[in-house]
């Protein structure tokens, strides 16, 4: 029997300060109604995110039913469905934020759709073919040979892709970076800091580690841990990390505007 260095309450929790987390930015497009500045790239790329760790989140507590030896036990434990439901939440934030964005962005319906369209296209090769193995009836070994190839694709080479997009977000948003709810920027970078270092002891590749043999260098450790387990935990670190930049440079700007504003008050004045 294994310890649960992530009480199933933490959990609860945390999939409710993320719930709470997007609620500022909401807040501000639906109280302007615009929210042109905010880049379609940067919102894109952060769901897609959201989506790529749902869809191997689902894939691992609901839709695959055999054992495995990372990730999840057998039979699947509350901490489980507690962590698929935190991706959920996530995901499903993410999707509202999105489509709040599309809807008030007065950017050009090229952009719009294209923005669609490629997110469609990453649920055809995501979150369908999971809802689609779940209600399969197919036979339990094929089931296992769908798993196993869909698992190795997404997490050696889909989601490394979707991480790096991850630091593309920033990119896409960090010029307008005022135009996000600092509030929300500030508290997305605490909660989702903690959310990713729960991360490292919520999963059952934590379990697994004894068996190691000393001496084994880090950097072969790092990247079947990351392909397994890990890329929750580094694809939540990266998102609290862009986000507090963000807010350091939405501060700095709004910093600005205001000193700008009252430096003539401040000047001596000339020529008297």
């Amino acid at each position: 029997m294994t310890t649960n260095p992530v009480p199933n309450w933490l959990r609860i929790i945390l999939s409710i300060l993320s719930f709470l987390s997007f609620i500022p930015q909401l807040r501000l497009i639906w109280t302007r109604k615009d929210s042109s500045d905010v880049s379609l790239k940067y919102i894109l790329l952060i769901l897609i995110s959201a989506t790529e760790q749902f869809t191997i989140g689902f894939l691992m507590v609901a839709s695959h039913s055999k054992d495995t030896d990372f990730f999840v036990h057998d039979p699947r434990n509350t901490g489980d469905w507690l962590n698929l439901a935190q991706f959920t939440v996530v995901w499903i934030m993410s999707l509202v934020l999105f489509a709040s964005c599309l809807i008030y962005s007065h950017s050009p319906k090229s952009l719009k759709f294209s923005v669609v369209a490629v997110y469609i296209s990453f649920l055809l090769i995501s979150v369908v073919p999971t809802f689609i193995d779940a209600i399969d009836p197919a036979e339990p070994s094929q089931r296992t040979w769908f798993s196993g190839i869909f698992m190795a694709v997404h997490t050696m080479y889909i989601n490394p892709i979707v991480t790096m997009g991850i630091i593309w977000a920033f990119c896409a948003q960090r010029q307008k970076a005022s135009a996000l709810s600092t509030l929300g920027l500030a508290i997305q970078a605490v909660v989702f800091s903690l959310v990713a270092l729960s991360w490292t002891s919520r999963v059952r590749f934590v379990d697994d580690l004894h068996r190691l043999p000393p001496g084994v260098p880090l950097q072969q450790i790092f990247i079947p841990w990351y392909q397994l387990v890990g890329w929750a935990t580094v694809d939540n670190a990266i998102f609290a990390m862009i986000q507090f930049v963000l807010f350091c440079l939405a501060t700095h700007h709004k910093r600005g505007i205001a000193d700008s504003f009252s430096r003539p008050e401040q000047e001596p004045l000339l020529g008297r």
